[in-house]
């Protein structure tokens, strides 16, 4: 009976985080110069606190083995984290790091770190996984197509592409790029909201809010 009880509880505390740690926003890279190498959002949802440093990402195949495991940051309820997949800290570009870089096209965001594993995010389609210690699937974000030059975020469990002045997206700091994806102009944008998580039962509400709260922000 002991051992019954034991797993029961057991599997409601899995549930219970699989349902809070959620992935709320990627950046899965343009054709040519990306900005910033692709990233995901953590956001944490559930009582007290979470860290970080205790689940991992993979890509399509959820394979533990071939996982990173996510910089430490300590979350309360609906706070977030922006890990960026597979980067070499000290880049080499025009940046010191990858996270300079990052900051440079976002603005002042907190709690930005790294995987160490785990592989990017195709451009074509792919699926961003957190993973327990054991393994588990906490939570996904599929997408079938690249989010040319806007991110893909999930608000109530419906993952779209960002829509700049909904849910907190606005407009990056331009940079470079001479693949056309700018249409006639080689400076562009990107649209996204790294960092601004609209509360799941508030969502419709956030809008101009939070894109007022991301430009102040940014000053």
């Amino acid at each position: 009976m002991k051992t019954t009880v034991t797993a029961i509880a057991l599997a409601a505390t899995a549930a219970f985080a699989a349902a809070d740690v959620q992935i709320t926003e990627i950046w899965t890279g343009l054709s040519g110069a990306d900005g910033t190498e692709d990233w995901i959002e953590v956001t944490w949802n559930g009582q007290g606190t979470f860290d970080t440093g205790s689940i991992f990402y993979d890509d399509s195949s959820a394979d533990l083995g071939a996982a990173g495991q996510l910089d430490s940051f300590i979350l309360s309820s609906g706070e977030s984290a922006i890990f960026l997949l597979d980067a070499d800290p000290a880049n080499g570009a025009a940046f010191a790091t990858a996270i300079e870089e990052f900051l440079a096209i976002w603005g002042n965001v907190s709690n930005v770190g790294y995987t160490n594993g785990g592989g990017g995010l195709g451009q074509g389609g792919d699926t961003a996984n957190l993973l327990d210690a054991a393994g588990n699937v906490l939570d996904s974000l599929s997408y079938d197509a690249s989010g040319d030059i806007a991110t893909f975020e999930k608000v109530n469990g419906v993952t779209r592409l960002s829509v700049l002045g909904e849910n907190g997206a606005y407009s990056s700091d331009q940079f470079e790029n001479t693949n056309g994806v700018f249409g006639a102009e080689t400076f562009g944008s990107l649209i996204g909201s790294p960092g601004v998580v609209p509360a799941p039962a508030g969502a419709a509400l956030f809008g101009l809010g939070g894109l007022a709260a991301a430009r102040r922000r940014r000053a």
